[in-house]
Formats: C-alpha cells, sequence, structure tokens
C-alpha cells in the first residue's frame, strides 16, 4: 500500500501535528486539496461492470510466521480497492478514482477517511493486523453505475483498447486533473464540486476533435457544454447511504421540523427536489402534502404521509408523470427521521 504523504499534498508537514499517527480523520480544503493514493472502501460496487479489471481474491490458509505452519482455518481477502486515489476538499466533497478503471467510483460529502486501522490508534501504537482498509466516513450520494460511461464517437471507450492511467497533475485552480490512455485516445478526467450540493462537474477531454458522451444508467446527467474534443457534465445524487467510522449512528429521540430541514440539505433532497415551485430533476416539494399524485404505471392517490415515506424508503414504487424512472435512489433512515422530512415536506406550501 502507497500512500501519498500529507506535506506532498497539502504544501507543510501535518506529521507534525499528530495527523498521520493516531486516530487520523483528516480533512482537505478546495484550495488545499488533501490526496491520498491508497486501499479504499468498497461500497457495495458492481463488480461484474463498474470494477470489471479487477481480480477478486480467494480464501486461503491462516499463515503463523512464528510457527512457519498453516492453520486449518481459511481466511477472506481484504474487502478494499487497491491502487485508487482518494481525494478530499473538505466537508463539501470527497470522492475516489480508480487507476485501474480509470474512473470516478464513488463521491460523498460531510467526511472523508477514517485512517485509524492504517496509522493506528494512540491506545495501542499499531494499526489493524488484518483488514486494514480505511474506514469511509459521511454521506455517499454517487456510486458508479455499469459500463464505462465516457462514449467516444459513439462507442464506450472500455471497446476502444486496454485502459492505461498515466498519472495526475494538479492544475492553476489546486484541483487534480487525471490523465490516462483508451486504445489511441488520450484522455483527460476533472471532477470537480457541481453548482447545487452534492452535485459534481465532470470535464472530459481529449485534445482532439473526437464527439463525447457520458452515459450512465440511473443517474441524471445534464451536459453543460459540448464540443469536438471536450465535454463538460453536471451529475447529480444516485445514492444515498450514510457511512460513520465510529459505525454508530445516533438515534434522534422525536421527530421535529428542525431536523427535517437538516436531513434536507445534508441527505441530497435540496439537490433535486426544491421548495418553491420551481421545476428540477424531481418533483417540487411546495404544495406536495395532501396533493393529488398521477403516476406513470401505478394507480393515482392522495399525497398523505404514508405515501411521502415510501417515496423515500422505495421511490422506483410509484414514479410521477412527467419524471424519469428510476432517477432517485432509496434512503434507509431511521423511523423518526423519515417522519422529520414528513413534517419539512408539509410546511413547503
Amino acid at each position: 500500500m502507497a500512500i501519498l504523504p500529507l506535506w506532498n499534498a497539502l504544501g507543510e508537514d501535518y506529521s507534525k501535528k499528530g495527523y498521520l499517527t493516531f486516530n487520523a480523520k483528516p480533512l482537505g480544503s478546495e484550495e488545499r486539496p488533501l490526496i491520498l493514493r491508497t486501499y479504499c472502501p468498497e461500497p457495495k460496487l458492481d463488480r461484474n461492470h463498474v470494477l470489471g479489471n479487477h481480480s477478486r481474491g480467494t480464501k486461503v490458509a491462516r499463515y503463523s510466521a512464528r510457527s512457519g505452519k498453516e492453520s486449518d482455518k481459511a481466511i477472506s481477502p481484504i474487502n478494499g480497492i487497491p491502487a485508487a486515489i482518494a481525494v478530499n476538499l473538505g466537508k463539501k466533497l470527497s470522492y475516489v478514482w480508480d487507476t485501474t478503471e480509470c474512473r470516478l467510483l464513488y463521491a460523498w460529502t460531510d467526511g472523508f477517511l477514517d485512517m485509524k486501522n492504517y496509522w493506528g490508534n494512540q491506545a495501542g501504537g499499531r494499526r489493524k493486523g488484518f483488514g486494514y482498509v480505511p474506514e469511509l466516513y459521511g454521506f455517499l450520494f454517487y456510486k458508479a453505475q455499469g459500463k464505462h460511461p465516457i462514449h467516444i464517437n459513439g462507442k464506450s471507450i472500455a471497446e476502444l483498447g486496454a485502459l492505461k492511467y498515466l498519472g495526475y497533475e494538479i492544475d492553476e485552480s489546486k484541483q487534480p486533473v487525471f490523465s490516462y490512455l483508451a486504445g489511441k485516445h488520450s484522455l483527460e478526467f476533472t471532477p470537480r464540486s457541481g453548482p447545487g450540493k452534492q452535485t459534481l462537474k465532470l470535464t472530459v477531454s481529449t485534445g482532439g476533435k473526437e464527439m463525447i458522451t457520458f452515459n450512465s444508467p440511473k443517474t441524471q446527467v445534464k451536459e453543460m457544454s459540448s464540443e469536438p474534443g471536450k465535454l463538460v457534465v453536471v451529475v447529480r445524487p444516485n445514492a444515498g447511504d450514510r457511512y460513520s467510522s465510529d459505525r454508530k449512528v445516533v438515534a434522534i429521540k422525536e421527530a421535529s421540523l428542525a431536523k427535517g430541514e437538516e436531513l434536507y440539505n445534508s441527505m441530497g433532497c435540496v439537490a433535486c427536489h426544491t421548495t418553491d415551485g420551481g421545476l428540477n430533476h424531481g418533483p417540487t416539494f411546495k404544495g406536495l402534502a395532501g396533493s393529488h399524485r398521477e403516476f406513470i404505471s401505478a394507480k393515482a392517490q392522495k399525497a398523505d404521509d404514508a405515501y411521502l415515506i415510501e417515496s423515500i424508503q422505495n421511490p422506483s414504487a410509484k414514479t410521477v408523470k412527467g419524471y424519469l424512472l428510476g432517477m432517485m435512489p432509496p434512503y434507509q433512515l431511521q423511523p423518526l427521521e423519515y417522519e422529520s422530512l414528513v413534517l419539512f415536506i408539509k410546511t413547503c406550501k
């Protein structure tokens, strides 16, 4: 495992502040991004398509260096993505770029990677002996879906030849730009924070005259600009998973409007649902509660509490006419959190 030293990424020696040793949850910023090349967590990605070029280890017998013998007990491989690059721009955005698949794997907000498993903790002074992949913490709002999303002249780059990662450079805005080859085509990929909360602005360029498109299933992609050799798109949330490195999610004791508004802003609702009647990728919350709803392939009904909660838990069950199928990810929340969101939606009149 290779980890890019923090003083290289940030321009100063953060090890003097203890960030490289114990209980570390480091954060960068948009002006000074934190970049780590390391094993990264795998948040249930599609192994057949998204990670199609990654081999999968098999169980092996446990070996004792002390005795020089293998035991009868088999152990499974570490569940992590090797040779990935994790980037943090503060609480606004973190993402993982994969140097094997040459694509963006996932993105999240509110946290980064808890490095305690690898760097060790203060009490023991040693890293975790097995399974030392860092822990993801924060709210994951985007996950790669299906085959490689970038197409050149109508063909997925996965069909144009072997993918070869070349490296990354820091541009004038101090953000990484990833370079790789797809057959004879040379590409540069630049991820950035998008114009709205929990959105991504992605720029793909070849320096040539190729026509570039970005196609990803179950993902809302808006083309911002397109010209020969360059494409800029904005990607909206297609996932809704919370991760805590402490493996604890604090339970709330009662539903409240304040909690509902907090969830609206932190869980990605704000990226697709307006509160003032404005058009967006999802229905507006204004006037939603109690309204008559008509669906693409389900019987019309009133937007009561049960419907609102179902729409958060299982949004694919009923899709409002005029909107795309399967574009909202399911959100697994505490019961009182669903109730809090319903309270907030009811205030949007």
